[in-house]
């Protein structure tokens, strides 16, 4: 699938869709139980590798809803959100000033990663519906 299609796409879901994700209630969760944005799975995997993540960095490339961003920055982190959405990341740093959180927010694409730094980070997360839609796995 061309990248641009994808990036309209998302910035298209980002003003629509993705409206759920974004509410009150499902931001005030968050804040109140980081944790609860991951499957317990996953953060365990998550807490096995990194028992504390105070001061660790860490990237979400095709961050989406931003909420594990959010989560870790809430859990101590600090957190680069990258994701193709212009829309997602405008969205999202709204609800992030809003609440005072400091989170980096680039625009990029998750295949290519070219504005952030390599070696940077302590630990790169995505979920798994970012894989569904990845054309080439190997070199992601």
């Amino acid at each position: 699938m061309n990248q641009n299609h994808v990036k309209n796409i998302w910035n298209q879901w980002s003003d629509t869709w993705y409206l759920k994700y974004r509410t009150d209630e499902a931001i005030s969760k968050i804040a109140a139980n980081p944790e609860s944005a991951f499957h317990p799975t996953t953060l365990s995997m998550i807490k096995t590798a990194f028992p504390d993540l105070l001061g660790k960095k860490i990237c979400v490339p095709s961050s989406g809803d931003n909420h594990a961003v959010f989560a870790f920055h809430l859990m101590g982190a600090k957190v680069t959100s990258c994701d193709i959405s212009e829309r997602q990341l405008e969205n999202s740093s709204r609800i992030a000033e809003q609440h005072g959180w400091d989170i980096e927010f680039v625009c990029d694409d998750t295949m290519k990663l070219g504005h952030v730094n390599s070696d940077e980070y302590d630990f790169v997360y995505t979920s798994n519906g970012v894989h569904i839609w990845i054309t080439d796995l190997n070199s992601m």
